[in-house]
């Protein structure tokens, strides 16, 4: 009899536990794919409490940034199972608050407008709707890691795509709202092409139309596949999506758990010059499969979908990924040398000619990211967390090799962090980072780090070329002193309209802004064909006059230009390096270093 009673308490409790573990069900029915309309809705199978408040994210994750989602949801809606209405308040700008009349399931309703394309949110037209969950479906935060189907009602020639399992041709299955968000859909009339690598499974889906070539990104997803493996060993994912949109205006892209969205230029795929920068592109979000999905900085983890999210490690998440994407186009070599030199020595211009680095830290910006500045107040006062944090890891690099008689590196310190950190909720802190360094090397880096990520010490370029056996190359026979007068111009539509200006150069020092159009030089008009030129061809330390519109108001100033700081430079191996110098280029670019 006892026997019979526990069994029957077992069966009781498992009933139970499935009853509170029941999915949550989304359902989307695209409504008026030309007027970018969807109508959602969403059911919670069994509510206990008096009160239920659903959200939506105020931003998406790959994208720090506060984008108020929720001022694309209209004509809310909430219910009990048996119709009956439920009174809700809204709390604040993503939160519904539930009044409910008696336990049970209740079901949402809402429309949603999707027309958020370049921001890789929503967007739904005629032949496709690209979701991620965050500007999409709500959420309870109380169930937050209930179990979730998702379904589609879309045209009858359409196919769906997602890094969720895949349960019906329009459904979809994850574990909670965390895998939703991190799982968009690309549902509509694409390219897909399905292949498999080792024993993972990768899937590239193509929306728009252009010059891509689908065989193509196949083979170099697959170079990309084994160049990763050599640093992190194994695989956070089974399958892998690459979701591409081609189309008009496009840039941009976003990393997810084992999937990424790449928008391009539909003509971006040749020729190879900016094809590569495509690749670039492609590298670096799968890098972040790793890096920052895997395994990411304590502040992030887990997500905080209603507020900012704070790190000072941003740079280690975007600065590292950002110096993997090209280092693992050359390892697979589908970079040839001279080109994997032209993209060094393009950021190290990048950082030469910011008068921001000296001003505040990688980690400093990090903590900021979320501060959306003005262009020219950005340049002058912060720094980027992804070319400036590349080139920190590089460097960071260059120490862990240099300690280690390069048998430990950067690729060690990021298998580690996988190692140790990976799918932990609370992420890594900075002095998990220093603990996993000294254990490497045998030093403390606290020094370095309060040097280079806290502080604003100028990376030495010459001796961090000079590790590897590479060396800066100037144009010795090119006589011609060409002028700087510290000024980014935009020259669209021939207009010449400065759109930065460095502190205490000589445009700062003449009293030219950000915005300011100028018109001449001495009396001569000048234009976006010639305005270049004409500056370079200024003689230093001589006073031009400059004609400009400030405020829209005809404003004159004299200029005095300078030599040109930051002369341009190609990046070369040494005649003859030695055989440190080529073993250690060798194991860091994955290519043998040839003059």
């Amino acid at each position: 009899m006892k026997k019979i009673v526990i069994i029957a308490f077992l069966l009781v409790s498992q009933v139970l536990f499935a009853e509170n573990k029941a999915p949550i069900q989304y359902h989307l029915e695209v409504t008026d794919a030309a007027h970018h309309l969807a109508e959602v809705s969403v059911i919670f199978p069994q509510v206990q409490t008096r009160t239920l408040e659903v959200k939506l994210p105020v931003w998406r994750s790959g994208r720090y940034e506060i984008l108020d989602l929720s001022k694309a949801i209209s004509d809310f809606s909430a219910s009990h199972s048996n119709g009956q209405k439920i009174n809700w308040e809204k709390t604040d700008k993503n939160t519904w608050k539930l009044l409910l009349n008696q336990p049970g399931p209740i079901q949402i309703k809402y429309q949603v407008y999707a027309n958020t394309l370049k921001q890789r949110v929503i967007h739904i037209d005629p032949t496709h709707a690209y979701l991620d969950a965050s500007g999409v479906f709500m959420f309870a935060p109380a169930y937050r890691d209930q179990p979730l189907r998702v379904s589609l009602e879309v045209p009858e020639d359409w196919r769906s795509r997602s890094g969720m399992e895949k349960i019906g041709e329009h459904q979809f299955i994850a574990n909670d709202y965390d895998q939703l968000v991190d799982s968009p859909i690309e549902t509509g009339i694409h390219e897909y092409l399905s292949f498999e690598v080792d024993d993972k499974i990768y899937e590239i889906v193509i929306w728009g139309e252009g010059n891509h070539d689908i065989k193509d990104l196949q083979e170099k997803v697959t170079l990309l596949h084994h160049a990763a493996k050599k640093i992190w060993g194994s695989f956070p994912f089974d399958r892998y999506l690459y979701i591409y949109h081609a189309g008009d205006g496009l840039r941009g892209a976003t990393e997810h758990v084992n999937s990424t969205i790449i928008q391009q230029q539909r003509f971006n795929f040749k020729p190879r010059k900016s094809y590569l920068k495509v690749l670039a592109t492609t590298a670096h979000e799968f890098i972040h499969t790793w890096n920052v999905k895997a395994y990411r900085p304590a502040g992030i983890a887990p997500y905080d979908y209603s507020k900012e999210n704070y790190s000072k490690l941003f740079w280690m998440a975007e600065g590292i990924t950002s110096y993997y994407d090209d280092l693992l186009l050359s390892r697979a070599e589908i970079y040839e040398p001279k080109e994997f030199y032209e993209k060094l020595a393009e950021n190290i211009q990048k950082y030469l000619k910011n008068p921001g680095r000296k001003q505040k830290s990688v980690a400093d910006s990090s903590f900021d990211t979320w501060l959306k500045q003005d262009p020219h107040l950005n340049h002058n006062e912060s720094v980027s967390i992804y070319t400036e944090g590349s080139l920190v890891a590089w460097r960071l690099d260059q120490e862990i090799r240099k300690l280690t008689n390069n048998k430990a590196s950067l690729d060690t310190l990021q298998n580690l962090l996988y190692q140790q950190h990976h799918n932990i909720d609370r992420g890594y802190h900075k002095q998990d980072v220093l603990k996993i360094l000294q254990d490497m090397t045998g030093h403390d880096l606290s020094e370095f780090w309060q040097t280079y990520v806290e502080g604003t010490e100028t990376i030495d370029f010459d001796a961090l070329l000079n590790f590897y056996g590479l060396q800066r190359s100037f144009d010795d026979d090119n006589e011609e002193v060409k002028s700087w007068i510290g000024a980014d111009l935009n020259l669209d539509d021939q207009l010449v309209t400065i759109k930065t200006v460095d502190h205490e150069s000589p445009a700062w020092l003449a009293g030219l802004t950000a915005g300011d159009q100028i018109l001449s030089i001495d009396g001569i008009q000048v234009t976006g064909d010639d305005v270049a030129k004409r500056i370079e061809q200024m003689l230093p330390e001589q006073t031009y006059q400059i004609h400009f519109f400030s405020a829209g108001r005809l404003q004159e100033t004299n200029l005095k230009p300078k030599q040109n700081p930051y002369p341009e430079f190609k990046i070369k191996p040494l005649e003859k390096p030695n055989r440190q110098q080529k073993a250690r280029y060798k194991d860091w670019a994955g290519i043998e270093l040839v003059h």
